[in-house]
């Protein structure tokens, strides 16, 4: 009896250590990067935001609801930072660190819940296996431009609403007495005001039902009713969601303006060539980088598909096929599916039906990135068959992805450092030769500004930022006639603009 009673307050410590364990682990790994400046968007969109210099305007229930669908509880968040902080960029990356941190210890529950529900066939390391999993997504390299760039909090803050609400869902599954009824209630309620909510940060929580309910069948025995009822029904069910899937692909190339929200669809590749190079992007792009994770970018120069018989996109889809068939075959093979499924569909709206102006950008794996954690480290666990070694190889990994992670956040320490590197890596991208400049001239450079600003505008001469921030540095160095004639370049490209 004594054996008995000890067994979960033992489990319920250890957890509890493997939490606090993380949380040092984040702070160790990401504490070079508090002191960094605002950059990138979160130059125009904290910095130079107008909007902020009244954060408690902002701060009001009547703008969540009025910007709910504009991602109106994200703006509140970042107006919550004005309020305290105001331009100090210190509080907005402890924010944003503190929110990744409470996620990675969401993933090492639900990880850990899952190899219950799953019933793990590999042994007793559940533990050790939640715990490196959850500490792969703190540290890998990948999720810096999620932490760090705090414009992309939309994603880690996203992401927590939609990990708790997830976790209770597993909670939920655990109750099975009929006198828990109004406990079930309590967190059918909250996880569906958790998912209401969330929604007003990212989209990203409209995959949610399809997630949990992926994640029920999953872990229902193959011959509990809702297992049967799928398989007796398969034939017509498959039916009905092959006829939405081709209604909704003719909406969808019909209406280049369909679910994109307030972009200009005439500034971008259009919705059928983003379509066809998302297969390509998640394989050898996002797939690479989160087995290989060096060279990251903060702006990728990824090829445009333009045909449905290219090399890339038929490659990638038989890639993704033999993923899908090879782990089908495996002996945990509900696990693995699910853990796949995951990653596919929380990456699906922007690497598919909603066309973006970015074809790639590394901060879209955030959420996603726990589905191809599990398999890899619930895969090492069951090929090497010992833990100890497991354990040594997972140490070691942990530790590589920590000084890759560390050295990544130096790149993101100030708006020349970041450009730099992103130009070196992108160079036959304009924005980074643009935003190269404009870091120059923050820097007070402005003869190499000079020389940046011409070169991009040999490339892109309708471009008006160019043309605007060039002029400016003509009148400063006292060029004033080469100066009249970008500001009136300028002036035809954005009329609008005072």
């Amino acid at each position: 009896m004594v054996s008995k009673f000890k067994a979960p307050s033992s489990i319920r410590v250890q957890k509890i250590y493997c939490s606090m364990a993380l949380a040092l682990i984040g702070i160790l790994v990401y504490g070079n990067h508090l002191q960094n400046t605002f950059q990138f968007d979160s130059v125009a969109y904290i910095k130079n935001n107008l909007s902020l210099k009244n954060p408690e305007s902002i701060l009001t229930y009547q703008f969540w609801i009025s910007d709910f669908f504009s991602r109106g509880l994200l703006s509140i968040s970042i107006a919550l930072n004005a309020y305290l902080d105001e331009l100090r960029p210190f509080g907005y990356h402890i924010l944003n660190l503190a929110l990744h941190i409470v996620n990675t210890i969401l993933i090492f529950y639900i990880f850990n819940n899952a190899l219950l529900h799953f019933k793990n066939p590999i042994g007793e390391n559940n533990a050790a296996i939640s715990f490196f999993g959850a500490t792969i997504f703190l540290v890998h390299p990948i999720q810096t431009e999620s932490v760090i760039y705090i414009i992309s909090r939309s994603e880690v803050l996203a992401s927590t609403f939609y990990l708790f609400g997830f976790f209770l869902f597993q909670i939920y599954l655990d109750i099975h007495k009929n006198r828990s009824l109004l406990k079930k209630l309590i967190l059918t309620l909250t996880i569906l005001v958790l998912t209401v909510v969330g929604f007003s940060v990212k989209q990203t929580l409209a995959t949610f039902p399809l997630i949990v309910f992926l994640y029920y069948i999953s872990v229902s025995p193959l011959d509990s009713p809702i297992n049967k009822f799928l398989l007796n029904w398969k034939w017509p069910i498959l039916t009905a969601v092959l006829i939405f899937l081709s209604l909704l692909l003719y909406k969808l190339l019909s209406d280049e303006t369909f679910l994109i929200g307030p972009s200009n669809p005439h500034e971008m590749v259009g919705r059928a060539k983003y379509m066809l190079s998302q297969p390509a992007v998640v394989i050898f792009y996002y797939f690479q980088k989160i087995l290989f994770p060096i060279n990251l970018i903060v702006d990728p120069d990824i090829e445009v598909v333009t045909h449905f018989f290219s090399f890339n996109f038929i490659a990638s889809m038989m890639f993704i096929a033999f993923i899908a068939y090879y782990l089908w075959k495996q002996k945990a093979w509900r696990f693995y599916i699910f853990a796949l499924s995951w990653f596919f569909i929380i990456l699906s709206p922007s690497s598919s039906i909603v066309t973006l102006h970015d074809l790639a950008a590394e901060h879209r794996v955030y959420l996603a990135l726990p589905g191809m954690v599990f398999i890899l480290t619930y895969g090492l666990f069951q090929i090497l068959k010992n833990q100890k070694f497991s354990i040594l190889i997972l140490c070691l990994l942990t530790l590589l992805l920590g000084i890759l992670n560390i050295e990544r956040n130096e790149v993101w320490k100030n708006e020349l450092s970041l450009w730099q590197d992103t130009y070196k890596k992108s160079p036959g991208k304009l924005r980074p030769l643009i935003n190269l400049a404009r870091a120059h001239s923050i820097e007070g450079n402005n003869e190499k500004a000079v020389e940046l600003y011409e070169e991009a505008l040999s490339k892109g001469p309708g471009i008006f930022v160019i043309q605007y921030n060039l002029g400016e540095l003509y009148l400063e160095e006292g060029r004033a006639e080469e100066a009249i004639v970008r500001f009136q370049s300028a002036l035809k490209l954005k009329p609008e603009i005072p």
